[in-house]
């Protein structure tokens, strides 16, 4: 049998620049006509998903792996072949394939009541509220769901579901990319769920547990995703995904310029020197800041071909801070050591 998952819907952000990332309904929900596409890597590395405030989640090892992943937001009436199981649905999400999940919106939160495939086909009567408003670091809610399930791969088996789920707002601060890229401002929510199904009066047992911890900044949906899926039961199974928008992967390709941008020594004590070419001799600006994301200094470097200048840090106190380069459109980043 398929490995049967509830896929969480993450809902997207509001952000005012320099302000805290809160997750607003009427800007962020997602909507019918909506396309979320995410680029698939892999990492050799841990990943540093530490929870708290004024975090650097340094994720530039991130190695993609040739896989992309494209959700469509469409009305439920045109969905999936048992889409009348759900007559409370506002919207479902398809991902290309044969999967689908149905949602209903409420004020100030959204549920999921359910999912199909061809294999199984599950129905909240208590549905799972997987998005609340407004929302952001130290928000937080549990909701549980219980509901029928039916086994199509199992000549039409039914069982029963229940679950339980906690979202919260874990963390802030900065995110690094593959490439270079920098983004202040972002916000942390990790999503931990249960969904435990019985077939056949227990004959068949499917017992999904996950976590997943999203990273948002001024994207409608996810920069970047990290969860984890553990299966036990009568089909154990454990996987791991890691996804970035690829909305976001697309500019930033185009507006970096990683390789020629280098920074030494570091860790640096007193001073360190900046190095980069500028063919274009575009203007060029520098900008240090520190891990509560605060500007600390601020230099323009001007539109030499060549730039390299010896840049002070004997005031700073010792710590991580993210070395900002902005060269006409183009910006790329840094991490500094200071001793």
């Amino acid at each position: 049998m398929k490995k049967i998952y509830l896929s969480l819907f993450t809902v997207a952000l509001g952000l005012t620049a320099g302000a805290q990332t809160i997750l607003t309904q009427a800007f962020n929900e997602p909507v019918i006509g909506d396309v979320n596409t995410q680029q698939l890597y892999d990492s050799a590395a841990v990943l540093p998903n530490t929870m708290g405030t004024g975090q650097t989640w340094n994720f530039s090892t991130l190695t993609p792996n040739g896989s992309n992943e494209s959700i469509s937001y469409i009305s439920p009436v045109s969905s999936g072949p048992n889409s009348a199981s759900f007559p409370t649905a506002t919207m479902a999400d398809f991902d290309g394939v044969d999967f689908y999940n149905y949602y209903e919106s409420n004020t100030n939160n959204i549920a999921i009541i359910g999912f199909e495939d061809p294999n199984v086909l599950l129905v909240l009567s208590d549905p799972m509220a997987v998005g609340a408003f407004p929302f952001g670091i130290g928000s937080t809610f549990t909701d549980v769901a219980a509901g029928t399930c039916t086994a199509m791969a199992l000549g039409g088996a039914t069982g029963v579901a229940s679950g339980t789920t906690t979202v919260t707002g874990t963390g802030s601060g900065h995110l690094m990319l593959p490439g270079g890229t920098y983004l202040t401002n972002v916000l942390q929510v990790t999503s931990r769920t249960k969904i435990d199904i019985s077939i056949s009066g227990g004959l068949v047992t499917l017992n999904n547990d996950g976590v997943e911890y999203t990273y948002y900044d001024s994207q409608k949906f996810p920069v970047l995703s990290v969860a984890y899926t553990t299966v036990t039961g009568s089909f154990p199974s454990y996987s791991a995904d890691i996804k970035i928008n690829s909305n976001l992967i697309t500019g930033l390709n185009d507006m970096n310029f990683g390789a020629d941008f280098s920074i030494f020594p570091n860790p640096a004590k007193n001073n360190f020197n900046v190095k980069l070419s500028n063919t274009a001799n575009a203007l060029c600006k520098m900008e240090i800041v520190n891990s509560i994301g605060a500007l600390v200094r601020s230099v323009d470097l001007g539109n030499g071909s060549v730039i390299s200048q010896n840049i002070s840090v004997s005031d700073l106190a010792p710590g991580i801070y993210m070395v900002k380069t902005t060269l006409g459109n183009k910006v790329s980043a840094r991490k500094l050591v200071v001793e």
